[in-house]
Order: structure tokens, then C-alpha cells, then sequence
């Protein structure tokens, strides 16, 4: 059993599809977080140690909820896939979604 999952352990459609899931889960969670810090009304440095702090508590959560403490299962370069790789990206979302509900809810501020 254990040969068949070496075997199978870096099967390209898996770690796709691994990926993909990785990269919804990024970016739902920034919408998330980016319309909270509009909402709340955080501006400047204080917005992006929010992302900081969210983005350290997520990466924690997909290594140990969703990869059972164990990423080079199923990715490639392990953590970095899950916590390095995609910040960038996530963060021009973030930014995104945080000036758009910052602007919406304190329109007349």
C-alpha cells in the first residue's frame, strides 16, 4: 500500500487540483478579510498587519486542518505552496476589496 502512494504521490492532475482548492481557499478568505478591514474602518499600516495577522492564522489553518500537519503530501514544495507562493496575489485582492468596502461604508466620512 504505502509503494502505491509513492507512487501516486506527485500525480500532476492531484496537485492541480490541490492547487485550484489552495487558491479558492486564498482568495475567498481575502474578500473576507478585505471587506472586514473596510468595514472596520482600518486604514494605512494598521490594514496591512491585519492581512499580516489573517494570512499567518490561515496559512496555520490550511497546514493543520486541511493538510493534517503534513503539505508534502499534497504539494509539491510543501510549505511554500501554502504559505509563501500565492501572498502576492492575495494581497492585490485584498487590497482590492478593502478600498472598495472602505469607500462604500465611509463614503461621507
Amino acid at each position: 500500500m504505502s509503494d502505491t502512494a509513492d507512487l501516486y504521490k506527485y500525480f500532476e492532475p492531484t496537485v492541480q487540483q490541490n492547487n485550484l482548492a489552495l487558491s479558492n481557499i486564498h482568495t475567498l478568505t481575502s474578500w473576507g478579510i478585505g471587506t472586514a478591514a473596510g468595514i472596520l474602518g482600518l486604514t494605512g499600516w494598521n490594514g496591512f498587519i491585519f492581512f499580516v495577522a489573517s494570512w499567518v492564522v490561515l496559512s496555520t489553518l490550511v497546514l493543520s486542518v486541511k493538510c493534517q500537519g503534513k503539505p508534502s503530501l499534497y504539494f509539491k514544495a510543501s510549505i511554500m505552496d501554502v504559505a509563501g507562493t500565492p501572498i502576492l496575489n492575495t494581497m492585490l485582492s485584498y487590497v482590492l476589496v478593502w478600498t472598495l468596502m472602505h469607500a462604500l461604508v465611509y463614503v461621507y466620512d
